[in-house]
């Protein structure tokens, strides 16, 4: 009978072991499923903000961008972004970013981004030449990070959102003012 309770604990922990073995098996496998192609690997370290800025495309002549978007019913994203910002860089990783990588928002939206300070300028959807810092007073993006959805012709649609009020619903609030901007410019 001695040897009734050391094959007891083999029975228990042996199940353990196993148990966590799958699981930490499939997490890798799931993983390996769900990184979007492009991505860094977890193990990398997180990019710096300015490297998050590389992944969308910069805001440079928005006439040219409203024309195409207003020829193919699409609004644009405007992300306004300040280098080094911790909020830019969340809602960038957590958001922004996922959804210029997803096909469906890819293909019903565009995605432009305007860094504040970087010291560079844009055409404004007028024709005009503007400095990326005015273009965000002007339409009030200085307060970054901010997600505004405008039609070709520049015009908001929608509240755009201002910072990061509750990071547990900022995704589902960016997708929302998206959808309903989608929605707003196929009706034109």
């Amino acid at each position: 009978m001695a040897c009734a309770p050391r094959f007891k604990v083999k029975l228990i922990i042996a199940p353990v072991f196993l148990a966590l073995a799958l699981v930490g098996t499939l997490g890798s496998s799931l993983h390996a499923q769900n990184s979007a192609p492009g991505a860094a690997p977890a193990s990398d370290p997180e990019p710096s903000s300015r490297a998050w800025e590389h992944i969308l495309p910069a805001a440079t002549n928005l006439q040219v961008d409203g024309a195409k978007a207003k020829a193919a019913k699409k609004p644009i994203l405007l992300f306004f972004n300040l280098g080094g910002c911790h909020y830019c860089r969340f809602s960038l990783r957590t958001t922004v970013v996922p959804m210029f990588r997803d096909p469906k928002w890819r293909d019903a939206i565009e995605f432009r981004q305007i860094t504040v300070d970087d010291g560079k300028s844009l055409v404004d959807f007028d024709g005009a030449r503007i400095n990326n810092d005015r273009f965000a007073k002007v339409r009030r993006g200085d307060f970054t990070p901010t997600v505004m959805m405008v039609d070709g012709d520049g015009k908001q649609l929608g509240e755009a959102i201002v910072g990061i009020a509750n990071a547990d619903y900022y995704n589902y609030n960016v997708e929302s003012l998206v959808q309903a901007a989608i929605d707003e410019a196929r009706k034109r």
